[in-house]
C-alpha cells in the first residue's frame, strides 16, 4: 500500500461529516492498492475489482466512524482480507444461495398473481430512490445499470475519469441499498438489491 496521505487525519474527520471531497481523495489515493490486494489474493480480476468496490462502498456507508481510524491502510487491508474470506465461503455455496432467493420468489408468485397494484409501487419506490441521488450519482449509476455502460464509456461521456465513475457508482450504491434495506416487499426487493445493486463493470 502507499504511504499514507499528508492530509489523511483531516480527511477522514471530513470524510466522517459526510464531505464527498474527501470521500473522493481517499478512494483515488487507496483503489489501486486495495484492488491489488484483493487481486493478490483471488487471482481474479472481476472479484478482485467487486471486493474493492464493495470494500469502498463500506467505507463510505460507515463514514460517521472512519475519524477513530488510527491506521487507515491497515483498516483497510484487514477489511479486503475479511470480505474476500467471506466472498470465497459465499461463492462455495453460491448454488445453494441462488436457489434459496428462487425458491423465495416462486413462494411470492402466489401472493403477487394479483398483486399488480403492489408491483407498480414497489417500482415507483426504486425509481423514486433513484431520483433522490445526487445529479451525478444519479447519471452514473442509470447509465451503468439501465444502459448497459462500461465505467470508461460512462467516463468518456460526463468526462471525468473512471475513478470518479466508480465512486460515484459505489455511492449512489450505499444510498440506495439503505434506501431500500427495509422496503416491505420481501423477497421481490431482496432479489433486486442482491442482483442489481451488486457491483459490476
Amino acid at each position: 500500500m502507499p504511504h499514507v496521505l499528508n492530509n489523511e487525519s483531516e480527511l477522514l474527520r471530513m470524510l466522517a461529516s459526510g464531505d464527498q471531497h474527501a470521500y473522493k481523495a481517499i478512494f483515488e489515493h487507496y483503489w489501486d492498492p486495495v484492488y491489488s490486494t484483493a487481486l493478490l489474493l483471488t487471482k481474479s480480476p472481476d472479484l478482485a475489482e467487486d471486493i474493492a468496490q464493495d470494500i469502498f462502498t463500506m467505507v463510505w456507508e460507515k463514514r460517521s466512524g472512519m475519524a477513530a481510524v488510527g491506521k487507515f491502510e491497515g483498516f483497510l487491508f484487514v477489511a479486503a482480507r475479511n470480505m474476500i474470506y467471506t466472498r470465497l465461503r459465499k461463492l462455495a455455496s453460491g448454488d445453494a444461495y441462488r436457489q434459496h432467493i428462487l425458491n423465495c420468489f416462486r413462494e411470492q408468485d402466489e401472493t403477487w398473481a394479483n398483486g399488480r397494484a403492489e408491483f407498480k409501487e414497489l417500482e415507483s419506490t426504486i425509481l423514486e430512490a433513484i431520483q433522490q441521488l445526487p445529479p451525478q450519482q444519479q447519471k452514473a449509476f442509470k447509465l451503468s445499470r439501465f444502459e448497459g455502460m462500461r465505467h470508461e464509456d460512462i467516463a468518456i461521456t460526463m468526462g471525468v475519469s473512471r475513478i470518479t465513475i466508480k465512486s460515484y457508482i459505489v455511492q449512489a450504491i450505499a444510498t440506495l441499498r439503505k434506501t431500500l434495506a427495509n422496503h416491505p416487499s420481501g423477497a421481490l426487493i431482496t432479489y433486486w438489491v442482491f442482483f442489481f445493486l451488486e457491483t459490476w463493470d
